[in-house]
């Protein structure tokens, strides 16, 4: 059958002619610029409803009817000459059925006769449409692409096809009145519709007058006549529809007439043909098909008609838009024609057969990749289906893949790896998950042949090399870029776009080493020869440097220069493909520009119409970018594990899973490679303006890698840091991030991060024309520096350096600038220094200059010496240090330095670095009389209570200031309780009052808590204060009866005291004490003291910590309690309660250090066991996000407990091992200082000198 029908096209005369046909048909979407006028005989190859309705009748039933009613047949008794005249004229007529002037003149006769009407109802009744249905051929007819299908029919029957075709939307017009509301494509009614439609054109009159009568549908005729190529089918060449039809459109259009195809098994003779041709009408006979005479008789006309359509059909285009995929099959199948294979489409997948041997496989391959390549569309990023398309392609195959190459010689595998490297581009996926070993291998061997390669291997070679480029930029291999970026250089001159792709590489390059005067160096040297989408990905990159103007400009010029290049009538996918992501980007601009935002609106939504119809062309850049943005917002999948266990329905019911093959996390989260590519090769800014573009897609790829790929996603993160909240940072450069980078990937971070700082510096310096664009990369610079430095402990001095000389420039100390990340600069820096490094450091922060007007919130200034860690102390003495301390309490006298210098004056008392002169001088700095209000020093950072312990004159009265301040009849309120000065002042030995004193204040607290309100059932959700307020007044309770042991009076004001239950009193803080004076039973001690540590409420952990200071200070406590007491404490570490584990090991570290024969040893095994399970749960290898509780501050805590328990020789001595091992080679700086401080005093309740 397949060798018939190509046979017959290369036979078939008029073949060339229907070439034409479908080449119009088909140059269009959605319609094409042929245009079709269907005739009554197409009519009859309508289906009956009934198996016995026969076929639709055309003209000469209707005619011989109208003659047989004009004159009926005379009866059989009549004779004469009358009778034989009759009889004779009737079979004249009937003789005459066929011929064009006889069908209207008798039409013409009966109307005359019988009248419209009659002649009207003779039509309905002689053509059943109701009884027939539209036939396979004509579903077939309106599945095709006319610009508009025209008929002279009377019946529905394209009507109604044309209604239920799936692929097609028609308008049908019945009327001229129609013609303004009816768009393309049209089933357009000539001659009238069944069935009120009328005039049903019939008559010589009608068509006569039907030029003036109808002159909209003549024009409308002549319009498709000229705009496209006109083909008439279902007309004879007697037909009186196709001879006045085709004699108007000569008459309107004179010589310019156009050629019109009549199409059908005419059977015309030579003479005929000609007379035709004459008129311009070029025939296309079917009846000279070679297989016409061996169709039975009565298929001859529909199997024509079905041959010519089938031809048509077979000549559809491959739809580019598909690629790869290969062409659409035919629904229903082609019966008649084989279509020939496109040219411009895909290869189809070869069916493997085991039997095939890799190297085969690779070849067939590697043909199919050719001409799939070949053919490209040309988009500049593929639709991101087709490249989830040609990835899974490649990745069902990629292990056979990878033996047949290395089992090819040189030259084949050098096309091999080509082909396949541009596969895996379109893929958008990296090489280092596929064949950049074997890239390099072969690059390696046959480097030194380059020169002897023909051109076509050459240029193979080159891309191939460009594709090491990237992979080395991606993979951060500094060297291998370097190597191929210098042996590419002078090998590119006359490769315009691998010259191109090697300049956008080598600015990547430069952007991710943070080499800022070395990017704008690049960029101004590039001078974008080639593609004019380059512009766009260089006008991403001005964006990236904060010159958005400049952005813009390119930007426009890339759009309009895209717009100009893009070819008309054509299928210019390339072009729309590049004009979609020119839109993104010059929406994201009009987007972006403050202050235009509404005036701009009009033009985004016109980009965004435009989309659409790019996106209905085939070119989805928009939508696509944002389906990245959607998809990486989720959750990245699990990593398949080699077995998975799933639970079933069923108790203990287990469902297993075995993968097979090889199993690559990476893969796993192929989506975020997909989506860096994806940003890289569409030329899209991370922001513009005030508008992020691609900074959440750069962000979320990043965190979807980070557990696989941690450098990858590093890289992205520092691209996409500026701007990023806090929690943002949090999520992705966590102290786990941190933990599982390698040192010397933390030193080039280090080294990439101050080539920033720098850059950004001078760039805020010089003035520039975004001094927040570059404030905002600094501040992500030195967050990043600051975290990263934990792993760099060698560079944490130069860093502190860094912070230093910043907070010294009026333009950056500020809050609102960079003071958060300076402070945090400052204590991270100490963080992770090593001890013998303090020195130095501490000396370079107190010889910086105080701090001069601090200020409020976000304008406000803080000093360096504020941000010390509580446990840095200075080791060996320092001249400096005299200089140092004399300049602070000096400092300490002026307004503008003295809050700052408060704080600087107690660190250094604290480090004992005052000698008795210094003392002295501190103490009238304090008491300057300028300072002192309401008896006591101001403007400092102290609580009152701690000049109780500060040097002061001997006229200062702090006793009796303070007495005044916090112990007279004025009501409590909340504000004296969250302070804590006041629970910090009755903590301190030196503040002494009477027991008429005592049993006042415990008055006061009852009436304050008796008066106060609930607490809110809707507590404020920015603030602590509700909780702080519960655990200030369990501390202050606490205090109070320590100092009731030596009162009746008191225990009895406390005792009324305790039996309130309302908000804030907490007693459980009190319960050492409050056993010892009897208000409080063991049993209900014990009950409190469980609930306590079994609650998750941080109200309950606040008060629970307040006990445990409590206890650490208490000598003693009742036995019953104490017994119980050491017990739930080790259960918390031992099953590790989330929310009061670090509490409870803080208070484990410091008593073991202060007095470890008060802990019984009956509960060391319970401790080994957590802190076994804590450093088995926190190893630093893998991600700890999934605890429930701080991993970090738990490895530092315990690492001071194991230090205690270890001096002690308490415990597990394996698990003290364990943990001594995993402190060594942590790295982290957590367990280290942990282990070192374990012989730091605990510091209850607080700092009681600082505010």
């Amino acid at each position: 059958m397949q060798g018939d029908a190509i046979r017959t096209m290369s036979t078939f005369t008029d073949a060339p002619h229907i070439a034409r046909i479908a080449k119009a048909l088909w140059a269009r979407e959605p319609v094409g610029s042929a245009a079709l006028l269907v005739g009554a005989g197409f009519s009859r190859n309508a289906t009956p409803v009934r198996a016995s309705g026969g076929t639709m009748p055309g003209w000469n039933d209707i005619y011989e009817t109208m003659v047989i009613q004009l004159y009926p047949a005379p009866s059989g008794n009549a004779t004469g000459d009358i009778h034989d005249a009759e009889v004779g004229h009737r079979e004249w007529l009937l003789r005459q059925s066929g011929a064009t002037s006889a069908y209207l003149r008798v039409a013409e006769e009966f109307e005359a006769q019988f009248g419209r009407n009659a002649l009207d109802e003779l039509i309905l009744a002689n053509v059943p449409d109701p009884q027939f249905e539209p036939g396979k051929l004509h579903k077939m007819l309106v599945q095709l692409p006319w610009a508009d299908i025209m008929t002279t029919n009377w019946d529905t029957l394209l009507d109604r096809a044309a209604e239920r075709a799936e692929e097609r939307v028609y308008s049908v017009l019945r009327t001229v009145e129609e013609i303004p509301e009816a768009r393309a494509p049209r089933v357009i009614k000539l001659h009238g519709s069944f069935p009120s439609h009328r005039p049903f054109i019939f008559t010589e009159e009608d068509f006569r007058t039907y030029p003036a009568r109808f002159g909209a549908f003549v024009n409308l005729a002549q319009q498709l006549a000229m705009e496209n190529t006109l083909v008439l089918l279902g007309f004879s060449g007697d037909d009186p529809n196709f001879l006045f039809w085709s004699g108007w459109v000569r008459d309107r259009l004179g010589p310019k007439a156009p050629l019109i195809y009549l199409v059908g098994a005419l059977g015309l003779s030579a003479p005929k043909r000609k007379m035709l041709e004459s008129r311009r009408i070029q025939p296309i006979d079917l009846a000279k098909l070679e297989m016409f005479e061996t169709w039975p008789q009565s298929q001859r006309m529909e199997n024509a008609h079905q041959w010519f359509l089938e031809s048509l059909r077979a000549a559809e285009p491959y739809r580019a838009q598909r690629w790869p995929r290969p062409a659409a099959g035919f629904v229903p199948p082609l019966v008649h024609v084989t279509p020939v294979p496109d040219s411009r489409s895909p290869m189809p997948d070869r069916e493997s057969t085991e039997t095939n041997a890799p190297v085969q496989m690779v070849r067939e391959l590697v043909t199919q990749w050719r001409q799939n390549r070949t053919v490209y569309p040309g988009w500049v990023v593929p639709p991101f289906g087709t490249s989830q398309l040609l990835w899974q392609r490649l990745w069902e195959r990629l292990g056979v893949i990878v033996d047949g190459l290395r089992a090819l010689g040189e030259e084949e595998r050098l096309e091999a790896l080509f082909e396949l490297n541009w596969q895996q581009e379109a893929a958008l996926v990296p090489l280092v998950l596929t064949v950049d070993d074997v890239i390099l291998e072969l690059l390696d061997a046959s480097i030194g042949r380059y020169e002897q390669l023909l051109p076509e291997q050459a240029r193979q070679f080159r891309a191939l090399a460009l594709a090491i480029l990237r992979h080395a930029r991606e993979e951060n291999d500094a060297g291998l870029y370097t190597r191929w970026a210098d042996w590419l250089k002078p090998r590119l001159a006359e490769d315009k776009e691998g010259l191109e792709r090697l300049s956008y590489d080598s600015c990547l390059r430069l952007r991710a080493d943070f080499d800022i005067d070395g990017l704008e160096a690049a960029l101004k040297k590039w001078n974008v020869q080639g593609d004019s989408f380059w512009l766009l990905r260089k006008a991403a990159l001005l964006a990236d440097l904060g010159r958005d103007e400049e952005a813009s400009l390119l930007s426009a010029q890339a759009l309009n220069a895209i717009r100009e290049q893009t070819q008309r009538g054509a299928k210019d996918i390339a072009s729309w493909s590049r004009e979609s992501f020119a839109l993104l980007f010059r929406s994201s601009v009009l987007y972006g520009t403050i202050g235009d935002w509404h005036e701009n609106k009009p033009a985004r939504d016109r980009f965004d119409m435009r989309q659409e119809e790019l996106q209905a062309r085939g070119c989805p850049g928009r939508s696509d970018f944002f389906n990245f943005m959607e998809r990486l917002a989720q959750p990245p999948p699990p990593l398949k594990q080699e077995r998975e266990s799933t639970r079933r329905f069923d108790l203990g019911s287990i469902y297993r899973t075995f993968n097979f093959g090889p199993l690559d996390p990476r893969v796993d989260r192929l989506l975020a490679y997909q989506a860096l590519r994806f940003q890289e090769e569409g030329g899209l800014p991370l922001r513009i303006g005030h508008a992020a573009v691609a900074r959440q897609v750069v962000f979320e790829a990043a965190l979807w890698l980070m557990d696989v790929a941690p450098t990858r996603a590093i890289d992205a993160f520092l691209r996409a840091s500026a701007g990023l909240t806090s929690k943002e940072f949090d999520t992705l450069f966590s102290r786990s991030t941190i933990a599982r980078i390698n040192a010397g990937e933390a030193d080039r971070l280090i080294d990439r991060v101050l080539r920033l700082i720098d850059a950004a510096k001078e760039r805020v310096h010089a003035g520039n024309m975004e001094p927040r664009f570059w404030m905002e990369r600094l501040k992500s610079a030195l967050e990043i520096a600051s975290r990263v430095v934990l792993r760099t402990p060698h560079r944490a001095p130069k860093l502190l350096e860094i912070g230093l000389t910043l907070h010294a420039d009026p333009r950056f100390p500020r809050s609102i600038d960079l003071g958060d990340q300076l402070g945090q600069m400052v204590s991270r820096c100490f963080e992770a220094a090593e001890i013998p490094a303090y020195d130095a450091m501490l000396l370079a922060i107190f010889e910086h200059p105080i701090t001069k007007n601090l200020g409020n919130f976000a304008h406000g200034v803080r000093d360096p010496e504020e941000n010390l860690p509580g446990d840095v102390k200075v080791g060996k003495p320092d001249p400096k240090w005299r200089t140092i301390v004399s300049d602070t309490l000096a400092a300490l006298r002026q307004a503008d330095t003295r809050l700052a210098a408060s704080s600087r004056a107690a660190w250094l008392f604290n480090a004992e670095l005052l000698n008795e002169k210094d003392l002295q001088v501190f103490g009238e700095g304090l008491w300057d009389p300028a300072y002192v209000e309401d008896g006591l020093p101001s403007g400092t950072v102290f609580f009152s209570g701690a000049f109780l312990s500060f040097p002061k004159p001997a006229s200062a009265d702090v006793h009796g200031a303070l007495c005044a301040r916090f112990i007279s009849d004025t009501p409590l309120t909340d504000a004296d309780l969250k302070s804590g000065a006041l629970a910090n002042l009755l903590r301190g030995k030196q503040f002494l009052i009477d027991e008429a004193q005592l049993v006042a204040l415990i008055e006061r607290l009852h009436v304050y808590i008796a008066d106060h309100a609930a607490v809110s059932a809707r507590p404020d959700l920015f603030s602590s204060s509700d909780r702080n307020l519960a655990q200030e007044c369990g501390r202050i309770v606490a205090n109070l009866a320590i100092r009731a042991r030596s009162s009746s009076a008191a225990t009895e004001k406390l005792q009324s005291l305790a039996i309130l239950d309302r908000y804030p009193l907490r007693l459980e803080p009190a319960y050492p004490w409050l056993l010892d004076l009897g208000i409080v039973a063991v049993d209900a001690a014990i009950e409190g003291l469980r609930a306590l540590t079994g609650s998750g409420d941080e109200t309950d952990t606040l008060v629970l910590s307040a006990l445990l200071d409590q206890m650490y200070w208490s000598k003693s406590c009742d036995p019953d309690f104490e017994a119980v007491f050491w017990r739930e404490i080790a259960q918390v570490l031992a099953v590790r309660t989330p929310a009061p584990l670090m509490c409870v090991i803080r208070f484990l570290a410091s008593s073991m250090r202060k007095d470890q024969a008060r802990i019984p040893a009956e509960i060391d095994e319970a401790l080994s066991i957590g802190l076994r399970l804590i450093l088995d749960e926190t190893e630093m290898t893998g991600p700890a996000e999934h605890l429930r509780y701080d991993p970090f501050l738990a490895r530092y805590l315990s690492a001071a407990l194991v230090s205690a328990m270890d001096r002690s020789n308490r415990g597990d001595p394996a698990m003290r091992a364990a943990w001594s091992e995993a402190i060594e080679s942590d790295p982290l700086p957590d367990t280290r200082r942990g282990w070192a401080n374990a012989f730091r005093e605990h510091k209850a309740e607080g700092d009681t000198n600082e505010d």
